[in-house]
């Protein structure tokens, strides 16, 4: 659930989407090796993560079977697995120098040119290496580390990727690492195959463990593998209650994300004061840079830059997603025939068409899929953020609730909410609730949300202001996770309110909790009495705030700031708060911006003399 910026970036192009890692494949052990110690004598179930996408460990092979190096010997990173930078600009500027040169000094009739060019290299340079084939199956050795074992088997690296991945060290604290399995998948491969495979894994798991049912916790992009694991079932003559004690869905994309279905019916934001106002700083932080990009970009007559960004999306379409099944996988069922009949119409993507066809279907048939299993038995949850922007590439961006990444009405199966901090009307009745109980309140403090219209109302959490992204990081996120697949006794969002209530507040804890654990781990015995004492208090004062799972922002941050300072004394240094690069050039680059687009408007610096 961590991204980089440049995972924000390159979410730009792969939904223009949704977010790298070194190491060796994990060793298999044998059945009788990885039994777990209760061997399904016991009242924890197994529970298997279905990570979001890129979040699995996933190289790129050569012809002799080994992980691939660049010509500097180093290994490639995924998600694209491209060549050292220098080639990477090599190949953009054969496609595009002739163009852009002309763009820049003619300033006209170059823009399909530019724009074709552009498009065809960014195909060529992103996809060159994880390209589909016609039948959707990767067409380069493009392998995800399989962990053919729970955790408690893996090596060291591997335990720390997944835990990285999904912080679920608590789980293992109550269920036994023996209990913990992590399914790993290339998130740009084949849906069907993808799917079957998780089938498979879950039989697998529940010989090694014992234990007849197992929990399945799909995150973000297993959302998507879950509609499709669920239809699969039926498919087969089988009930999903015959593996799965509960599901426990954790900001899932069970609708797709509208960043992909945007972009594959519409394409890119067709908004003049986004492109060259707001929508890069949005992406990039607000960072001073970000505002010298939008300086940059006006180089290029408008017509050029439209065209050229454009291109760019349907060139990596074209260029190889449209060939991904798993990518279609995202795209929301509202959008799928106008996108689907776009890109996959032709004789070439016939057999795509079938696949995501087939996909489309059993997303249609979710709902009635999750209610079904409800009945059968399986226990059935969802945690999701709400109240943050999506990333503003698409027209809808200020339209929809959402987690910044997928639109709030996918993540909880339905709710009702008309945008960030946008109240319901007044006189607002929910059209169709599924709780038509009067004590139960649906409604979230903030009067945006009304939960009664999602799928599960009483079985749905909610967390205000919570970034897709930065979802691991929330660590009562983890915690209610974590007591939803080891509790049987948390039926829903009426078991605990006191801890964990239906609707609570996103916070940002990962880093802050491993720096409280280094510092309990101090010597202090160098230290003043003062100093100890100091550091003993402010440790007790954070823990205390980080115990409590209701979230207290501005208790946490005072708490937060008196560690900080407390830890810094202990150090011998005192103690500066994380500030903003170049505070006063942002600022200035920030308001010259806005009054650039406020006087000369949506235009190319040469647009100007004409």
């Amino acid at each position: 659930m961590k991204k980089s910026l440049f995972s924000k970036i390159t979410a730009m192009f792969i939904a223009l989407t949704l977010v790298f890692m070194i190491g060796a494949p994990s060793f298999a052990a044998t059945d009788s090796e990885i039994l777990t110690e209760c061997n399904g004598n016991c009242d924890q179930c197994p529970s298997l993560v279905i990570p979001g996408i890129f979040q699995s460990e996933v190289f790129l092979y050569d012809e002799n079977g080994e992980i691939a190096v660049n010509g500097d010997g180093e290994q490639y990173s995924g998600p694209f697995y491209l060549e050292s930078t220098e080639e990477i600009v090599k190949i953009a500027l054969s496609k595009a120098l002739v163009p852009l040169v002309m763009s820049l000094v003619l300033q006209r009739d170059v823009a399909d040119m530019l724009a074709t060019n552009l498009g065809e290299g960014i195909g060529e340079i992103l996809m060159g290496n994880i390209k589909c084939d016609e039948n959707g199956k990767v067409i380069k050795d493009i392998r995800a580390t399989k962990y053919n074992t729970s955790v408690a088997y893996l090596s060291d690296h591997d335990k720390q990727h997944i835990l990285d991945a999904v912080p679920l060290q608590d789980y293992i604290d109550i269920a036994g690492a023996d209990h913990l399995y992590f399914f790993s998948f290339f998130s740009l491969g084949n849906m069907i195959d993808t799917v079957e495979e998780l089938y498979d894994y879950i039989q697998l798991i529940k010989k090694q463990t014992g234990h007849d049912k197992i929990n399945l916790v799909p995150i973000s992009q297993g959302g998507s593998l879950a509609n499709m694991l669920l239809q699969m079932y039926k498919d087969k003559g089988r009930d999903i209650s015959e593996d799965v004690n509960r599901i426990v869905y954790v900001v899932p994309a069970k609708n797709g994300s509208s960043l992909v279905g945007e972009i594959l019916e519409y394409g890119l934001i067709d908004d003049d004061e986004a492109l060259y106002d707001y929508m890069i700083p949005r992406l990039m932080g607000n960072t001073w840079t970000s505002y010298l990009i939008n300086f940059v970009i006006r180089l290029f007559p408008k017509d050029v830059l439209n065209s050229v960004l454009d291109a760019a999306a349907d060139g990596l379409i074209n260029g190889g997603l449209k060939y991904s099944t798993l990518i279609w996988g995202l795209c929301p069922q509202e959008n799928y025939p106008a996108a689907a009949e776009k890109y996959l119409s032709d004789e070439s993507t016939k057999e795509i068409r079938r696949q995501t066809d087939i996909f489309y279907e059993a997303q249609c048939n979710a709902d009635q899929n999750i209610l079904d299993a409800i009945d059968a038995g399986v226990d059935v949850f969802d945690i999701c953020g709400y109240n943050y922007s999506l990333y503003s590439i698409v027209d809808c961006w200020d339209d929809v609730n959402a987690d910044g990444v997928i639109q709030l009405e996918s993540t909880s199966m339905g709710a009702v909410s008309y945008g960030v901090d946008v109240e319901l009307p007044e006189g607002y009745v929910t059209e169709n609730p599924n709780c038509t109980n009067p004590d139960h309140n649906h409604i979230d403090p903030y009067n945006i949300v009304d939960a009664r219209a999602g799928l599960l109302p009483d079985r749905t959490f909610y967390f205000y202001n919570q970034n897709h992204e930065r979802t691991g990081g929330n660590d009562v996120v983890m915690k209610l996770a974590v007591a939803l697949l080891t509790d049987e006794n948390f039926e829903d969002v009426y078991t605990y309110p006191d801890k964990f209530p239906q609707f609570n507040t996103a916070r940002d804890t990962k880093h802050l909790i491993n720096d409280v654990k280094r510092a309990k781990e101090m010597d202090t015995s160098a230290l003043t009495p003062e100093v100890a004492a100091e550091l003993k208090t402010a440790i007790a004062e954070l823990e205390a705030v980080l115990d409590n799972t209701i979230v207290n922002a501005e208790a946490l941050e005072a708490a937060k700031l008196n560690f900080y300072i407390a830890r810094a004394h202990a150090e011998g240094t005192e103690y500066t708060p994380d500030e903003e690069e170049y505070p006063i050039l942002t600022k200035a680059l920030s308001i010259a911006n806005k009054l650039v687009y406020k006087f000369f408007g949506p235009r190319g610096w040469f647009d100007l003399t004409y």
